[in-house]
């Protein structure tokens, strides 16, 4: 509900995330590493091959499947350099608490004051923070690498990140959207009158269309750079 959703307020987003995943450095916990959770990103793949089917409409389910391959031939070549730690792995828009509008002409964009819904943490790849906040900021967003690139900056100034993170934040983007749709396809089945289980399937699905005209190398590089 915070407007407009400006660059500034993106990129304090990522730096948010960063220092987040900066204090949790270290940090373990029994429970963390024992997940079938749905939104574990290492079930991602999975989770979509299981769903898929429950996506009616064939352009959809082909638009997901163009995504997956990407993905797939993008990660397991580096998924093996990547670092790992306990995320919050849900920073999407409804998670996210952001503060008052900054004063005309001051010095600070609009903060971003804190984060809720610690149900989904665990132990995963780092770069899934700040895919899976890119993955939501792209929401309704009329230029999405623009916007994933400004998480990015204030994630890796305040948490660098490696190459290898760098390489894998899009197609971990694209995954976590997929992932999105095929769980909403599905449990619309399941719970047809629990509204919030699809409120950014719509959105979602816009932004993946968006983002098949994103060369999977543009979107690296812009992120890189």
């Amino acid at each position: 509900e915070a407007n407009p959703q400006t660059p500034e307020m993106l990129e304090e987003l990522g730096g948010f995330l960063g220092r987040l995943d900066l204090a949790l450095s270290g940090f373990t916990h029994p429970a963390a590493r024992d997940s079938d959770l749905a939104w574990n990103p290492a079930l991602a793949l999975e989770v979509i091959s299981r769903h898929l089917d429950a996506i009616a409409d064939p352009g959809r389910r082909d638009l997901v499947e163009h995504f997956v391959r990407i993905a797939d031939a993008t990660l397991a070549p580096i998924l093996h350099r990547l670092r790992s730690g306990v995320i919050h792995n849900d920073a999407n828009d409804y998670n996210v608490l952001v503060g008052p509008p900054a004063p005309a002409g001051g010095p600070r964009p609009r903060q971003i004051v804190g984060l809720l819904d610690f149900g989904d943490m665990l132990h995963a790849w780092i770069a899934c923070e700040p895919a899976v906040a890119i993955s939501y900021a792209m929401l309704g967003q009329a230029d999405p690498l623009a916007a994933a690139a400004r998480v990015t900056a204030g994630y890796h100034r305040a948490h660098p990140l490696t190459e290898p993170e760098v390489e894998a934040l899009w197609p971990l983007a694209l995954i976590r959207l997929c992932t999105s749709v095929c769980l909403s396809a599905h449990r619309r089945t399941a719970e047809p009158d629990n509204a919030y289980l699809t409120i950014s399937e719509t959105p979602a699905w816009r932004a993946l269309e968006a983002m098949r005209a994103i060369h999977p190398r543009l979107a690296h590089y812009t992120l890189r750079a």
